[in-house]
């Protein structure tokens, strides 16, 4: 430990767990605030129907319902892209996947 980390006042448990995290997990940590900010930047309608499912490699997997809301999607995808990106405050997100006929629970490890 370094004389800064060590200053003698005592931290909340909570803030010292998320600092040692962002230390250790940066990338991986971005990433899934890439997931949790999907229904923010798609806005009520879509994220009522699309779930983000997870990423891998920039690219971020999105459940939708049906071809209508797939080629729905896919005519946003770079405002989708923009707009996550820019909640996040950096680039994450490079490119957004859709897959039909996914539910909540479905695993984007699972396709490669």
């Amino acid at each position: 430990m370094s004389g800064k980390e060590r200053s003698g006042r005592f931290e909340p448990l909570g803030q010292a767990l998320q600092r040692i995290m962002k230390r250790r997990l940066g990338k991986r940590l971005a990433s899934y605030d890439a997931v949790k900010v999907w229904p923010l930047a798609a806005g009520p309608e879509i994220a009522k129907r699309c779930v983000a499912l997870g990423i891998k490699s920039g690219i971020l997997y999105v459940g939708v319902p049906d071809n209508v809301w797939l080629t729905e999607l896919g005519a946003l995808r770079e405002k989708l892209i923009q707009s996550i990106n820019e909640k996040l405050g950096k680039e994450v997100v490079k490119g957004i996947r859709f897959q039909i006929g996914v539910s909540k629970t479905w695993s984007f490890k699972k396709k490669r």
